[in-house]
């Protein structure tokens, strides 16, 4: 039975008075839209009513809230419990300027036990401190633990300092004896050791799968490259010449079998639609116009183009991701001006439209000439978001909107039209298609009992869905093709075997009189030297350097394992069109993280780019994923757990394309998270989870999984937990950035200095993902935030046998990761905190045989730093060089040093005019005497005379 609807948001913590008359309840009063971040209790955004359980009226116990023209905060209030004789209320509020200080580390404001006289309104501090309050937190099934009263109602039983505490009405407080031996038998915990790195890798997310018109051949695109092979055994050879520089995308067959189309892509010089002989040679320019060019399908007839094309967001300094619209628009086959068709939505992407993690739509050609295509439009006129599966006529005209599915990202109509496929779950289905139509209502269809028949083609993974022909379709997942015949229900598989050399340096180098910090057993090594040799590392200590290639003086330097963030989302603004220079990855090496973690991403997005960097087309940290969670639910990218079978489904669809931890996210019931666990368990896999409260986070750690993510809320963390965690070998990656117990963390160091001004953040980041979060700063007392005492719960769990990691959750790029680093030593110390971001993130990788420390034999990934951070651990910013797989970079320009010396090149994301900062009077332009607009703008940059005559 509902007692209290949703015009009372978050209400939580129910209590009924003894004589069943009332229930006590506490409500979220912030402003809509205030993330937990930013909610502030003592402003009100907490408060406590009374619901009369005969008559239905609520009563405000507390209320007030703080407003700019109005300081009428009641202070807050939370965890209401009336007393059994109905005289008391007991809650939970703050003393404002009062902290709370464990093992040295201190946070405020501190919460107390407070006691109202319902009779007279008089109210007091009864006890003070308690346990600390979550009520600015996340991640917590409740905002204190619970707390009862005595039966006489002469004293409240209450937690505090970890222990069982009595308050009697006087305020004395006495502590009630508790010990118990607790034993608890646990599952084996998910996931095994890596392979070692080798010399060449295997492509494992080829996309835009195609096959020629008999059949014979297939192209396809991987590594910013269009590949052909032979079907069904053929070795796959570029199509293009090694002069073509531009990233390649999206091939497609002309109906005669003769000619491939592709899209390009050139950063600054956006890209154009391309032909190119089958049997290779030099690619034909269709396009007149550079612009944002993605899909290419033929006509039937061979005659035209249909190609998808931004709407130009990166023309004025944005990402492909941030196009609000994309268009159809068709080139004659032998070039020509693009024609538009019609234009469509975004994919629609709930609360992150800039953000999405759905692909591009792309056009298939049906019956009647007709166009057919997913749009994916969000929520309107009371329907619900959806896909619709639309045509339209080439000349744009007639619209029809067929039906829509719940969740597509993609669809292709056969050529007859008797048949729809599509992607939904990133697995393929098949339906009959309605092209006659369903009558004057637009029908939904879902895959799943819906109201015409679905049958699900693919279990393991299955994208980019095309036809044939009438009778065959194909798709692919991870690196194997597939075709299914739809008369007799077969599915073939087909191996796509593209193996390529790892970007590696070749020859030696020797870093010479440096210190080095080795992250192995504490050892710190004062004028050391390191030899590589062929991107490992040869020497540590005392090194011969004759016959080295190359020698640096690293005199006076500190050298460190390069960072590892294992909470990384730096993939999400290309929307797989990606970039050759991209910024999202060169500025964490830049920043000296050469290995990370995204730990919840788009698919499309992620694995290409970390194939890329490994092929040495992008300049990148060592780049991990899960690809996207395993969700609740069904979904665009997820699929509802109903059995073990559908959970390792998911999991081999996964590990297929690159994955090598699954991200297990907040699976409802213990059963499904077993079954994800165990799935992973068997096939070798890590598993890491959305953390929840410390109830839910035991249970997955009792369960098999390796690790999780997020702070755990209740602070300080007590020796029980931290020994079961320990113990428990489990990794703990609090992403200190977000979350926590009150503000994040991120702010802490936006209020200390001008991070918006920094000039290596404004060459790395476009000046959009930097100064709009960082300027405009919100002022705190230090001991507002969490992050010391989060690290010591961090550090406690550690000393117990745990592990853990640091993970900047893509907040700030680059720096957010030394951030992570910072405040991991500030509840430990600065060698723990280094240990935390090197050799703690290679543990829950697998790879702590191959990165993370300075050893023999390992991966050639450090640091060079020009200052020490065990000295002052902010140091490890001061960064030199950097060296990944043996290669020297610049750290500031990344600009390679070693072996082969080039230049980074442009960094065509950075906007000098929004990036101005000089002063311009009133006059400005009576001053300038009349000069052109450009030659004016390049003055006013000098400073604030324009003119230098003056």
């Amino acid at each position: 039975m509902q007692l209290v609807g949703s015009d009372y948001s978050g209400a939580a913590w129910p209590a009924f008075s003894r004589d069943g008359a009332s229930l006590y309840f506490q409500i979220r009063t912030a402003p809509p839209g205030t993330w937990s971040g930013r909610t502030d209790v003592m402003q009100g955004h907490k408060q406590i009513r009374r619901l009369d359980l005969e008559t239905g009226r609520v009563d405000e116990i507390t209320s007030g809230i703080m407003v700019q023209q109005g300081q009428t905060s009641s202070g807050g209030a939370i965890a209401p419990e009336p007393s059994p004789d109905g005289r008391w209320l007991a809650f939970a509020r703050r003393i404002p300027d009062g902290t709370i200080s464990h093992q040295g580390l201190r946070f405020g404001p501190r919460t107390a036990l407070w006691l109202r006289d319902l009779e007279t309104g008089d109210e007091r501090v009864l006890m003070d401190p308690i346990e600390v309050d979550m009520a600015e937190g996340m991640k917590v099934s409740r905002d204190l633990p619970g707390y009862s009263w005595s039966e006489d109602s002469q004293s409240i039983v209450i937690s505090a300092g970890g222990k069982i505490r009595r308050v009697d009405l006087d305020g004395a407080v006495t502590t009630i004896p508790f010990t118990a031996r607790v034993q608890r038998t646990i599952s084996e915990m998910a996931g095994r050791p890596q392979m070692a790195l080798g010399e060449t890798f295997n492509v494992k997310f080829p996309r835009w799968t195609a096959s020629s018109p008999d059949g014979s051949r297939l192209a396809f695109q991987a590594v910013g490259r269009v590949w052909v092979m032979d079907l069904p055994e053929g070795t796959p050879r570029r199509l293009t010449p090694e002069s073509f520089a531009p990233f390649e995308m999206a091939p497609s067959w002309s109906p005669d079998g003769r000619s491939i189309a592709f899209t390009s892509w050139a950063d600054a010089e956006q890209g154009h639609v391309w032909r190119i002989p089958a049997d290779g040679g030099e690619p034909q320019q269709l396009t007149t116009r550079a612009g944002e060019y993605v899909h290419t399908v033929w006509s039937p007839d061979g005659g035209d183009i249909v190609i998808t094309r931004g709407a130009g967001a990166t023309s004025h300094g944005r990402t492909v991701a941030s196009n609000q619209y994309y268009e159809f628009v068709r080139v004659p086959a032998e070039g020509g001006e693009p024609a538009l068709i019609t234009k469509v939505a975004r994919p629609y992407g709930g609360g992150r439209p800039l953000m999405p993690r759905r692909p591009i739509s792309q056009a298939s050609f049906g019956p009647d000439g007709r166009l057919f295509y997913p749009e994916a439009v969000g929520p309107a006129d009371d329907e619900p978001a959806g896909t619709e599966i639309a045509s339209i006529r080439l000349d744009g005209s007639d619209r029809r909107v067929h039906f829509t599915l719940p969740d597509a990202d993609e669809a292709a109509v056969s050529p007859d039209g008797a048949w729809l496929a599509f992607q939904e779950g990133d697995n393929v289905y098949r339906m009959p298609f309605p092209y006659s139509g369903t009558g004057s209502n637009t029908v939904r269809i879902d895959k799943r009992n819906g109201q015409l028949p679905v049958t699900q083609v693919s279990l393991e993974g299955g994208i980019h869905p095309r036809w044939r022909d009438a009778n065959t379709l194909e798709f692919v997942s991870g690196p194997r093709f597939y075709t299914h015949r739809v008369d007799t229900g077969a599915t073939d598989e087909t191996a796509i075997d593209l193996e390529l050399p790892r970007h590696i340096a070749r020859g030696s180098v020797a870093f010479t009189g440096a210190r080095i910090i080795t992250v192995e057993d504490d050892q710190v090594i004062e004028g050391g030297d390191i030899v590589v040799r062929d991107g490992r590392l040869a020497c540590i200590g005392d090194c011969a350097t004759e016959g080295v290639d190359h020698v640096i003086d690293a005199a006076g330097t500190t050298i460190m394992p390069g960072l590892i963030d294992m909470h990384a989302h730096h993939h999400r603004d290309h929307e797989g069109v990606i970039p050759q220079r991209n910024w999202e990855s060169a500025i964490y090496m830049a920043y000296g993280i050469t290995t990370t973690l995204d730990n919840s991403q788009w698919s499309s997005n992620v694995f290409p780019t970390a194939e890329l960097v490994e092929a040495g087309a992008m300049i990148g940290p060592r780049t991990y994923s899960t690809g996207d969670p395993v969700y609740s639910g069904d979904g665009a990218r997820q699929n509802e757990i109903t059995s073990y079978e559908v959970a390792d489904q998911n999991v081999a669809r996964l590990m297929s394309w690159g994955a090598v931890s699954i991200k297990e996210y907040m699976q409802p019931r213990r059963d499904q998270r077993q079954w994800v666990t165990e799935a992973a368990r068997l096939r070798g896999m890590r598993v890491t989870a959305e953390g929840g409260d410390i109830e839910y986070n035991m249970g997955m750690i009792m369960d098999g999984h390796t690790g999780w993510e997020h702070p755990m809320g209740y602070m300080p963390l007590y020796r029980d937990v931290a020994k079961f965690f320990g113990q428990a070998d489990a990794v703990y990656s609090p992403t200190f950035m977000v979350g926590g117990s009150g503000a994040w963390n991120e702010e802490y160091f936006f209020q200390t200095y001008e991070v918006w001004k920094d000039e290596k953040m404004r060459r790395w980041l476009p000046w959009r993902m930097l100064i709009p979060s960082t300027r405009r700063r919100m002022l705190r007392p230090e001991t507002d935030y969490s992050f010391p005492l989060l690290a010591r719960g961090l550090g406690d769990i550690i000393e117990e046998g745990g592990w853990g990691a640091i993970g900047s959750h893509g907040q700030l790029h680059g720096l957010g990761s030394h951030y992570e680093v910072w405040m991991a030593a500030a509840g430990t110390d600065e060698m723990t905190g280094i240990e935390i971001g090197t050799i703690h993130g290679a543990h829950f990788l697998g790879l702590e045989h191959e990165t993370g420390s300075l050893a023999e034999g390992k991966l050639a990934d450090f640091i060079v730093l020009n200052s020490n951070p065990l000295d002052d651990i902010r140091n490890t910013t001061d960064i030199r060089l950097v060296v990944k797989d043996g290669i020297v970079y610049d750290a500031d320009t990344l600009d390679e040093v070693w072996p082969n010396p080039k230049p980074f090149g442009d960094h065509y994301w950075v906007d000098e005019d929004a990036l101005r900062s000089d002063d311009r009077s009133t006059d400005y332009w009576d001053r300038s005497r009349g000069s052109a607009p450009g030659e004016a703008s390049s003055r006013g940059r000098r400073g604030d005379d324009p003119d230098p005559r003056n």
